[in-house]
């Protein structure tokens, strides 16, 4: 059995690639407030903010998500669909991350490798990419992510929280850039 695994989300968005794009590239800050619940802090270590090869430290939490309380109120009210996503962290752990980001900006791409952190507790080595991609219909874009990780072990269960996690933070963003 390899240690080797990918794991791939496709997520359709209202916002324009560009949008989603340059907001992780350029102003990736604005996450601990966009996505709180998930996010806590990032922090430039080195380069500046929107180059390749720069340096983020992270502080993030991963658990359980489940449905809101606040979903079903948000629902009814007439910017519901603007609304952030309809899941919480539940018994969230707190853990931090050191990664390096590449950004490719013809293709609208960025990965981050992870460099340090809880995370490189239970795999070898660790990568996240995404990609926003504009609908040929113009009504958004669909975003692509990518987990690209090696397990310490055969023990070592899928990343699937990463991918949860990915999956909220995505449409969080999407309804802060359509309420902008």
């Amino acid at each position: 059995m390899s240690l080797e695994g990918k794991l791939e989300v496709e997520i359709d968005i209202q916002s324009s690639a560009d949008e989603f794009y340059n907001l992780f590239k350029s102003q990736i800050y604005h996450l601990p407030t966009i996505s709180s619940d998930i996010i806590q802090k990032v922090e430039l270590h080195e380069g500046d903010w929107s180059s390749s090869d720069a340096v983020k430290h992270w502080n993030y939490t991963l658990g359980r998500l489940r449905p809101s309380i606040f979903s079903f109120a948000e629902r009814l009210t007439e910017s519901s669909k603007l609304a952030r996503s309809n899941l919480e962290i539940a018994d969230g752990k707190a853990l931090t991350a050191k990664e390096k980001v590449e950004v490719d900006d013809e293709n609208k791409s960025i990965t981050f490798n992870v460099m340090e952190g809880d995370i490189l507790k239970e795999f070898k080595g660790f990568k996240a990419t995404g990609q926003a991609t504009a609908k040929a219909d113009g009504s958004g874009s669909t975003v692509k992510w990518t987990l690209d990780y090696e397990k310490l072990n055969e023990a070592v269960a899928e990343p699937k929280s990463y991918t949860d996690a990915i999956v909220k933070i995505t449409k969080d963003v999407d309804a802060h850039l359509l309420n902008a």
